[in-house]
């Protein structure tokens, strides 16, 4: 996806390469570009970093230079596909400005060539008309505050914004594979 991770466009799924994969991605939009590495160092775990540029937005104390962001994704499955779907949880932006922080749950099921995906996310990831009260609120009011600002240079864990923010949104996608050798 735009993140350089198994996903659909913008959306993680629950799906993972197998243990010991590797990748680089280079995504090339508005307004960011992104490099991203990729590594599944157990058939259970996803883990990237990645380095962006973002035009039209000032890097401070170089006006003239567009701005720059680095960050760490990582994604754990939390159960395979079987009857039931896949589930996984991961976090985007972990350690960097939070600038793309984002949480989420997911469940992908496979049904002959079609992919289901669906999921509830924060951060980032929560905006939709159908947004609802973050459940994790019910646990503790804390859960209902998420930080608005960035950190000044990133490299910080932010456990304070993890799965926070009054409201949460659902997401659902569809995929289809022609064949086994295009997906």
């Amino acid at each position: 996806n735009n993140h350089g991770v198994i996903g659909l466009i913008n959306m993680p799924t629950a799906r993972f390469y197998e243990e010991s994969s590797f990748g680089v991605t280079l995504y090339d939009g508005t307004p960011d570009q992104k490099i991203t590495f990729t590594s599944f160092p157990y058939d259970w775990l996803e883990a990237s970093l990645f380095y962006t540029n973002i035009q039209d937005r000032p890097y401070e104390g170089f006006e003239y230079q567009d701005y720059k962001d680095k960050g760490f994704n990582f994604r754990l499955r939390l159960r395979e596909e079987d009857t039931f779907p896949a589930i996984a949880i991961g976090i985007n932006d972990i350690a960097g400005t939070g600038l793309y922080s984002s949480e989420y749950i997911v469940g992908t099921y496979g049904l002959r060539n079609f992919d289901l995906h669906f999921g509830l996310g924060w951060g980032n990831l929560n905006g939709s008309r159908e947004s609802f009260k973050n459940p994790l609120g019910y646990i503790d009011d804390r859960f209902y505050d998420r930080p608005l600002e960035t950190e000044d240079k990133g490299g910080q864990f932010q456990p304070s914004r993890y799965f926070s923010g009054y409201s949460a949104s659902p997401f659902f996608g569809l995929s289809y594979a022609l064949n086994k050798k295009i997906l």
